[in-house]
């Protein structure tokens, strides 16, 4: 990555009424975010604290707001290929290190007082709180449906529809030996797969992802040294890798990430306890991370928690078998 690709921030927090319209724009505030994103149900959530707002515009936000959007990065630009309406790819000028890191609705507005002079609204919103726990289906299927069919019918043909992004090829092929009702929360269906086949189920910006920790890796791991962002010394835990580098909008849940010119601070044995080696190529995959903020200070990082896979495509180490599922879904 270049080296100016991690100089001056840039951020964008919007709060958006229930048609899409831009309820205010709280970028020139004193504002602090956390972004949480991990494989467990509701794990895609964001907690917004803006400061010193007047009541006209605090009751606005509170009685109109329905959608938080955060975009976070650097403003470094440089030349990447991007991919054209006929197919094509052309080289174009690009944010190196910027995006959106969270965009779901608002769940609970809070207000309160840190001191004397400062005043607080806290806004809390979830990635995927309608389709995940405000929906319904009810739809007859035939036999011969697959363990992927199920979960796009469940997705796809419910009240609220969800887009459907990655979908393990590990899943079961069994087809089903009869028709099926779907009636109820759709996710229950979704979640029944998961448990037939140690999968888990997430929803960002939107999009539903089943993935399982078995599954090989399609993307080049990034590249994270002290001279890309970074910060202090990996801390090795039972099950890979816990670091803390900056804000970095290109990094998802099961990104893959490659440290280089690292040392790691080893975690102590206790007799009985499984503990993952260091990886020999240092490289892990992301199993949670959480964007920190501050608009006004210092905050602006990323802190990931990686398993170890010992190389690129190779299992999870995390697994002492292929039928363990991570967050019990």
């Amino acid at each position: 990555m270049p080296a100016g690709a991690l100089w001056l921030r840039k951020y964008k927090i919007l709060v958006v009424d229930a048609n899409d319209n831009e309820a205010l724009n709280v970028s020139d505030l004193h504002c602090t975010f956390e972004v949480h994103k991990s494989r467990a149900k509701n794990g895609f959530y964001a907690t917004v604290r803006i400061y010193n707002l007047t009541a006209k515009t605090e009751n606005k936000l509170v009685e109109e707001g329905d959608r938080l959007i955060i975009e976070a990065g650097y403003t470094g630009k440089g030349k990447k290929d991007v991919k054209q309406a006929d197919g094509t790819t052309k080289e174009e000028d690009v944010d190196l290190q910027y995006g959106k890191i969270f965009d779901g609705k608002i769940v609970w507005p809070s207000r309160s007082r840190n001191s004397n002079t400062d005043y607080v609204l806290t806004l809390m919103a979830i990635d995927g709180d309608n389709p995940l726990n405000k929906n319904f289906i009810a739809k007859t299927v035939n036999r011969g449906m697959n363990a992927r069919k199920v979960v796009e019918t469940a997705a796809q043909d419910a009240e609220v529809k969800t887009d459907v992004g990655k979908v393990s090829n590990g899943l079961s092929q069994q087809k089903l030996p009869r028709g099926k009702v779907f009636f109820g929360n759709p996710y229950n269906y979704i979640a029944d797969v998961c448990r037939g086949n140690a999968a888990n189920y997430y929803v960002e910006n939107g999009t539903l992802n089943v993935v399982k920790l078995t599954d090989p890796s399609t993307d080049e791991a990034i590249v994270i040294s002290p001279s890309t962002g970074l910060i202090g010394t990996p801390q090795q835990v039972q099950s890979g890798m816990n670091f803390k580098i900056l804000l970095n909008p290109s990094i998802h849940l099961m990104s893959m990430i490659q440290l280089k010119d690292v040392q790691a601070n080893e975690i102590s044995a206790t007799p009985g306890q499984p503990i993952m080696p260091i990886d020999d190529e240092w490289i892990y995959q992301v199993a949670g991370l959480v964007h920190r903020g501050d608009t006004r200070g210092n905050d602006w990082y990323t802190e990931i928690e990686g398993i170890s896979r010992y190389g690129k495509g190779a299992l999870p180490a995390i697994l002492a078998n292929s039928g363990q599922n991570a967050n019990g879904t």
